[in-house]
């Protein structure tokens, strides 16, 4: 099934806190279980990587509830219910959500509209917030912008690729793979060119240039794809200069067959469709460039803990 929204978590956090001193991780196993979660549900990942999906709406669930005042933090990742939760409990509620929030609790209230005030400069009356989601978490929300303008900048990047010179992009496939760690000391160059044999560039892997990489670069658009025949042609180039390893970049994608013949292969070839090559390119800076950066904080409880000690 798919992940309940963080409000959907609510309730079962308040019940479950009923029963006595509450722990974050315990909470997350025990709601896991009621909504029968099944286990690739529970290993899901934020885009960022650094947290499961339901553990980041289950923590949110545990603020809205800490701010209505319906539970109480006692220690780090440790909480129990008040006696506005007891009440809130005791009134049977089928659902207890952002709506049952703001109608029992006035520091809620201003903690919403905290949240969702406009960050200017200069403070502006009768200006309305910004909508969001209310079934996604905060940090949903900002991977969710964050992968939205990837996405746009990739498909930008890829328009652009398909529009190069052929020996340009031969050349920004070295500098790409330059950039991925390969060709230690800058041992990279581009090949291509008239009678270059189906290899366009030649990367090494060790400082030395003992253990050597050849590229083929192929700017293709996307009704285009490459077929087992381009695979195999690199691939004898390969044989003829006695190399095992070659990467083949395209702008295009490659067809079910051409992936089956790299992978049947005895040389390890690794095949790059424009997609993945866009993505490589916005990950590691290559031809893309920052211009804004967002810090997000959370509260240090260690430096609050220690000060009292």
């Amino acid at each position: 099934m798919a992940i309940p929204d963080f409000q959907s978590f609510m309730l079962p956090v308040l019940r479950l806190a009923a029963n006595g001193s509450l722990r974050t991780a315990e909470a997350i196993a025990q709601v896991s279980d009621a909504f029968n979660l099944s286990v690739a549900d529970r290993q899901e990942m934020l885009a960022s990587g650094r947290q499961t999906r339901v553990a980041n709406r289950i923590y949110w669930a545990f603020v809205h509830l800490t701010k209505a005042g319906l539970l109480r933090r006692e220690a780090r990742g440790i909480y129990d219910i008040t006696a506005e939760g007891q009440q809130a409990l005791q009134e049977d509620p089928q659902r207890i959500d952002i709506n049952f929030l703001m109608a029992r609790s006035e520091n809620y209230r201003q903690f919403r509209s905290a949240s969702n005030a406009p960050a200017t400069d200069n403070e502006t009356s009768g200006q309305q917030p910004p909508s969001t989601s209310e079934e996604e978490t905060p940090e949903e929300r900002v991977e969710a912008a964050f992968a939205e303008l990837n996405g746009a900048l990739r498909s930008d990047l890829q328009e652009r690729l398909q529009a190069m010179h052929d020996a340009d992009f031969e050349r920004l496939i070295v500098k790409l793979m330059l950039g991925l760690g390969y060709g230690a000391g800058g041992l990279g160059k581009r090949t291509g060119g008239t009678g270059d044999g189906a290899i366009d560039g030649i990367i090494t892997e060790d400082v030395l240039g003992l253990d050597v990489i050849f590229l083929q670069a192929k700017r293709h658009g996307q009704d285009f794809p490459v077929g087992p025949d381009k695979i195999r042609e690199f691939a004898g180039a390969m044989d003829a200069h006695g190399i095992t390893k070659g990467v083949f970049v395209t702008t295009s994608r490659y067809t079910k067959a051409a992936r089956e013949y790299s992978e049947r292969s005895h040389k390890r070839l690794r095949l790059i469709d424009g997609h993945e090559l866009a993505g490589l390119m916005v990950q590691h800076g290559i031809g893309v460039r920052s211009y804004r950066t967002l810090e997000l904080k959370r509260l240090d409880v260690d430096f609050f803990e220690e000060l009292g000690e």
